[in-house]
């Protein structure tokens, strides 16, 4: 069951008898899940969403209804995640299903629901939101592309060297009871990410339960009984409906040479092609481009800070920790952020971020003080997540301006770092 929220039967008129309110009851879900069926071919997905994921609310869903008809004519919805940076948990929702009927097009439909999306994540205090989907689009609304997504390489079989039955390394179907080792095994992959997905046991009952890919537990030892990785696979299907490889969507292997018997086994599944997805630090990544693989797909995720100031008051213990790791150890000063049309001022004493304050428009024109770091906010999104530094990023936006004295503080309060985000949903 979806749990009930104080917001539910909210709904905004926008003319024309089209109504925005969130999913109400079962028929208001029968009728999210036709939309995107019918006009997204997601219809499967979205009941999943809507019936099976963990952590789901019925505000969560929104509908766009044309009360003269019936007809629900748009939908969108907010998919809550938990991310893991440098040690702080942050709260993270993700945009989707984001679908208009093609007659009620070009009518403001979609701004209307991200507008009111991006009010509840104000009102729940998220901390980002994140989105994949039409190129450019979304940077309308305030997004920017800031974290590696869809990164997949593809090796052909005939480079995987040997054959599989040899080795001491077995792999199996999980099962319901291995919930508590997949989670384990996770956070173990996860362990080289700076900024990762949280998953906990009840969300691996829902890649297992609901989403039909396999989840396979690779043990080793003389028993073969000592659970040392997993893999989640999915078939890769030609065109003409047979069996053309596999995909693995993520891995958790132990070491290197248990990736390559791992890609031995793959091998033996079938096909002439294995997939792997990043991230390009695990095993399996490593070993695919030993043995030759080529990239073929690599996006962005687009991301987006609900709250600046909020965002960098929770970020105070990893700022802190960054100056007691460095030589600038007891740093003692105030630091302007300006992001041009609002400014933040950071106020640190002994190596402690005592307060974040906002400092509104600060003129940054010819001969003006224009702050310690003027950057645009796409910028600085790709900046605080360790995407990109501070000389990458002024290649895109020469606009950046650094001053000199306060360079070396900057490059230690924000460097950058491994990420990667793993969504199954």
């Amino acid at each position: 069951m979806l749990r009930e929220d104080s917001r539910i039967g909210r709904q905004e008129e926008l003319g024309d008898g089209l109504v925005l309110h969130p999913v109400r009851d079962g028929h208001d879900a029968e009728r999210f899940i036709a939309l995107n069926e019918v006009h997204n071919n997601q219809g499967a997905w979205c009941e999943r969403l809507l019936r099976n994921r963990p952590a789901r609310a019925r505000d969560h869903f929104t509908i766009v209804e044309d009360t003269r008809t019936g007809e629900v004519v748009s939908t969108t919805c907010l998919i809550p995640w938990r991310f893991r940076l440098d040690g702080i948990d942050l709260a993270v929702a993700q945009l989707e299903m984001v679908i208009t009927h093609p007659d009620y097009r070009h009518r403001g439909l979609v701004r209307a629901q991200i507008n009111n999306y991006h009010r509840l994540l104000e009102y729940r205090q998220y901390d980002l939101s994140l989105i994949e989907g039409i190129p450019y689009y979304y940077r309308r609304f305030g997004y920017a592309y800031a974290i590696d997504h869809r990164c997949v390489a593809s090796l052909p079989t005939l480079r995987v060297p040997g054959e599989f039955g040899a080795e001491s390394l077995s792999l199996r179907p999980a099962q319901p009871e291995d919930r508590g080792l997949l989670t384990g095994l996770y956070e173990r992959g996860a362990e080289r990410l700076e900024l990762h997905v949280l998953r906990a046991a009840d969300y691996w009952q829902y890649i297992t339960d609901h989403m039909g890919l396999g989840v396979w537990v690779v043990e080793s030892g003389e028993s073969r009984s000592e659970a040392t990785g997993y893999l989640v696979t999915d078939p890769l299907i030609a065109a003409d409906g047979t069996r053309r490889g596999t995909c693995v969507d993520e891995s958790s292997l132990a070491n290197e040479a248990d990736a390559l018997v791992v890609f031995r086994w793959l091998k033996s599944q079938g096909g002439s092609e294995i997939q792997v997805t990043w991230p390009r630090t695990s095993h399996l990544a490593t070993v695919a481009r030993d043995l030759g693989s080529q990239p073929i797909s690599r996006y962005q995720w687009l991301l987006r800070i609900v709250d600046v100031r909020r965002f960098l008051e929770k970020m105070g213990p990893v700022l802190e920790h960054r100056l007691a790791e460095s030589d600038l150890a007891g740093y003692s000063a105030d630091l302007v952020l300006n992001l041009f049309e609002d400014a933040f001022r950071l106020r640190f004493d002994g190596g402690r971020l005592l307060a974040v304050e906002p400092a509104g428009f600060i003129d940054y024109s010819m001969g003006a003080d224009g702050g310690d770091l003027c950057i645009p906010i796409e910028a600085f999104v790709r900046l605080v997540v360790g995407y990109r530094d501070l000389e990458q990023l002024s290649d895109a936006w020469p606009d950046i301006v650094v001053k000199a004295d306060a360079r070396k503080v900057l490059e230690v309060l924000f460097p950058t770092f491994e990420s990667y985000l793993q969504i199954l949903y």
